[in-house]
């Protein structure tokens, strides 16, 4: 067994390993709910501590108070701009839940003329009764809407979002504050022959992991901005709303962008409002070549995972775990990729080694 063991170490070595990560990262998903808080106050750190060793470096400020004052200014930043971001998204819910009916009466006028005409193309009656399905979708979207808004989820959700909120602030202090600290002690609970090699695996999805999540982050900004600004040239209402919703169902792949602006411009050419129609098919055309230029640039080369691969990795996460799977899926691919890379370099190192040794 032990001669097996060391005629087969590096691979042994490599299997564990990518077993023992994915086994967290299974774990980490059904936990997702609990530590969710934590890995927020783990994000922030990893953002803030470059500059809080500055301070600590340049200035000889206390880790402890500049990791405290940099949070808090970053919360009352994100406190003040979402405030005002939440007040006019609120008010843009509210008019198009006031709208809605109006909008759906509409669709239903245009499709029994559609259906009109298919019956007396067919000769026959199609029995089809667009009243009720649109009553009830009507009925469906304004209660969401305006459920989010009087009440419901919004209001009774608000409890459990400020202790999410305070455990995530006192987790990013304590992640900086104690950094080093943290680091020694979970080390200390496994081997150090694994920790080294993790240590290299670490720092590789890390890396890949924080230009992954930018890259998606200046895509969804991009996407975003672009559909509020084209929105509002065509002077369509709730521009900020439907332009950040756009934007995130801009991460989800194959819909993108398109799934929503190329049904909404069919909508408006068969309802005869051809210029708005253009404007949206502009705004989408924009959207889709913006995408094509900046993803390769700020995900492909960001992680070093092409994007065939990529989108794989996205999809397969995506049918394996919902929505969560965006982030999940490549950071599987990822946890792969490095493993591989760390011990190929391990092994190229062994062989150099052995042929030094050599006479």
């Amino acid at each position: 067994m032990r001669e097996f063991y060391k005629n087969n170490k590096i691979f042994i070595d490599k299997l564990l390993l990518l077993l023992i990560i994915a086994a967290l990262a299974v774990l980490a998903v059904f936990l997702a709910g609990y530590i969710a808080p934590f890995v927020a106050g783990y994000i922030i750190s990893l953002i803030l501590s470059p500059l809080v060793g500055f301070l600590h470096t340049k200035w000889r400020i206390n880790r402890g108070i500049s990791a405290a004052v940099l949070i808090l200014t970053l919360i009352a930043a994100i406190i003040v701009l979402g405030g005002l971001l939440i007040g006019r998204i609120a008010s843009e819910m509210a008019a198009l839940a006031q709208d809605i009916p109006q909008y759906l009466s509409g669709a239903q006028i245009i499709f029994e003329n559609a259906v009109a005409n298919i019956e007396s193309m067919l000769g026959t009656e199609l029995e089809i009764d667009f009243a009720v399905i649109l009553n009830q979708l009507t009925t469906v979207v304004t209660s969401l809407l305006l459920g989010a808004l009087e009440g419901g989820t919004f209001f009774t959700a608000i409890p459990i979002a400020v202790i999410r909120v305070l455990l995530t602030i006192i987790s990013a202090f304590f992640f900086i504050k104690d950094k080093e600290l943290i680091k020694e002690s979970v080390a200390g609970l496994f081997p150090r022959r694994f920790v080294a090699r993790f240590r290299v695996v670490r720092q590789g999805i890390l890396k890949a992991l924080v230009g992954y999540v930018r890259g998606q982050l200046i895509i969804m900004t991009y996407v975003s901005t672009i559909c509020i600004i084209g929105l509002t040239i065509i002077r369509s209402p709730y521009a900020l709303f439907i332009g950040l919703g756009i934007g995130f169902f801009d991460l989800i792949p194959i819909f993108g962008a398109g799934g929503i602006l190329i049904p909404w411009a069919i909508y408006h050419i068969i309802a005869g409002n051809i210029t708005f129609a253009i404007g949206l098919l502009i705004i989408y055309g924009v959207v889709f070549l913006s995408r094509q230029l900046l993803e390769p640039r700020v995900v492909g080369k960001q992680i070093g995972i092409h994007p065939i691969v990529l989108l794989m990795s996205v999809y397969i996460g995506i049918s394996a775990i919902g929505p969560l799977g965006i982030f999940v899926g490549p950071l599987v691919m990822l946890t792969i990729k490095t493993t591989m890379e760390a011990n190929l370099a391990s092994l190229t190192d062994g062989m150099r080694k052995k042929e030094s040794r050599r006479p």
